[in-house]
């Protein structure tokens, strides 16, 4: 019986290797134009911003609620859920019906969520949520009392983190790498760590080079068009090792201080332009140097 063939198999045997540096150099080159366009970028709103700052347990649950959702969607559950309960105290989040409230949530501000991400959502965040909170309770501490007042190593702040239910990871790297975004003054605010600052001065994160760049499957698909592959399972694609280690020492040569910087190009170059079908290539910041992208446009000639 024939065995298909691996569709990323081969596209870097294929490559020189000073053609995979010069991508490299050109993606960390690029990474201040790409930046600036994402600070640029409206968030989430004012109200939102102030809220997440002020209660302890807001940005877990965001974070946990941020899946197979728009980001601002999820970001604003914590605020809608304080509206309708008065409180967000441990004591009063923790008797809360998740599925309930999320489903009713979803009902005003995303009718158009297809009915099997829908379900998908309702079937996994509601009891991540809870199980998160439960072992907060259990500990009795919070997502910023779990931490003391001096400097962690980032893979410290990761293992932290990723022992808490609902944080896989790939958020454990995300928020990793967004306290050290913080630390590193590269975005104003930050809701989480910026509450464990407040508690915590001397509370920071270091040694930013250990931080792995988180993989999803925008980043999947951009690293493996950049490379040549058109067209592919990109879910599927997403658990491939060989693409997975590719990825993260590529994020290495591209950016030694801060690896995890590759994600935020490739997440926003898949989000804005490198659409599976329809890719608009002509638009995008990485063009000239994206091989795929160079027959797509090739191909519209």
């Amino acid at each position: 019986m024939s065995r298909r063939r691996d569709p990323y198999m081969g596209i870097m045997k294929a490559r020189d290797s000073l053609d995979i540096k010069r991508k490299a150099v050109e993606l960390s080159r690029r990474w201040h134009d790409i930046w600036k366009r994402i600070s640029e970028r409206p968030s989430l709103n004012p109200s939102q911003q102030r809220f997440l700052k002020q209660y302890e347990f807001a940005p877990l649950i965001a974070t946990i609620c941020d899946e197979l959702i728009p980001a601002g969607v999820a970001w604003g559950f914590p605020e809608w859920l304080y509206n309708r309960l008065g409180s967000f105290e441990l004591q009063d989040l923790i008797r809360v019906d998740y599925r309930r409230e999320l489903e009713q949530y979803l009902e005003e501000r995303l009718r158009n969520l297809d009915e099997d991400t829908r379900r998908e959502y309702l079937e996994s965040v509601p009891r991540k949520i809870e199980d998160a909170l439960r072992y907060f309770k259990r500990r009795k501490k919070t997502p910023v009392t779990m931490f003391e007042n001096r400097k962690y190593p980032a893979p410290e702040v990761y293992f932290m983190l990723r022992v808490i239910p609902g944080i896989g990871p790939k958020k454990a790297s995300m928020i990793t790498r967004d306290f050290a975004y913080r630390s590193l003054g590269l975005v104003e605010s930050n809701a989480w760590f910026d509450q464990i600052k407040e508690r915590n001065p001397e509370f920071d994160v270091t040694h930013h080079h250990l931080i792995i760049t988180p993989i999803d499957v925008h980043v999947v698909m951009v690293f493996s068009r950049l490379f040549g592959l058109k067209r592919a399972n990109w879910r599927k694609l997403q658990g491939n090792p060989l693409l997975v280690q590719d990825v993260i020492v590529f994020s290495k040569l591209a950016f030694p201080d801060l690896p995890a910087k590759l994600d935020d190009i490739l997440w926003n170059v898949g989000r804005d332009w490198c659409d599976n079908d329809n890719p608009l290539c002509q638009e995008c910041l990485l063009r000239d140097i994206c091989d795929a992208g160079q027959q797509f446009l090739q191909g519209r000639q």
